[in-house]
């Protein structure tokens, strides 16, 4: 009879799991019980990730253009434009992306109840 080390059979069941995850194949579990329990495998949501890691900095970048907005007043804000826009080409970029828009007014109007 011989006698198998408990990591050698550790190892064996990790490449058995890496060979089967790609076909697919069910996760087997034995409990204590001798219950035998077969479940599906789990699979990253790839699309869920990719969905956050857009919408994200988006939402993060109409935060903070609603938030200037609702500091700035009209003026001041107008005045801020015109500078970056004569800054040559990323400055003349920011400033249309910082262009007032319907969605970031609405936003602006809302913290600025907020913030006082």
């Amino acid at each position: 009879m011989t006698c198998v080390s408990p990591s050698f059979e550790t190892r064996l069941r990790k490449i058995d799991r890496q060979q089967r995850r790609p076909a697919g194949e069910p996760e087997c579990y034995v409990l204590e019980d001798d219950l035998v329990v077969v479940m599906p495998r789990r699979e990253g949501n790839a699309a869920l990730a990719a969905l956050i890691l857009v919408i994200l900095p988006m939402m993060s970048a109409l935060g903070a253009k609603s938030l200037l907005m609702a500091r700035l007043d009209a003026v001041a804000l107008g005045e801020m434009l015109s500078r970056l826009d004569g800054s040559g080409p990323f400055g003349r970029a920011v400033a249309w992306a910082l262009q007032p828009d319907v969605l970031t007014g609405l936003l602006a109007r809302g913290l600025a109840g907020l913030l006082g």
